[in-house]
């Protein structure tokens, strides 16, 4: 199996970056969602 350029969206430009972005943004939901919780029980 090779890996193509095409294989990645077009605003990142290795896996791994595309790794930290997805990691950082499910921490960051998890974050808010933990705040949206405390601010409104």
């Amino acid at each position: 199996m090779t890996q193509h350029p095409t294989d990645l969206p077009p605003f990142v430009r290795s896996w791994r970056q595309l790794y930290v972005i997805v990691i950082a943004s499910l921490l960051l939901e998890i974050v808010l969602f933990y705040g949206f919780m405390q601010y409104f029980s």
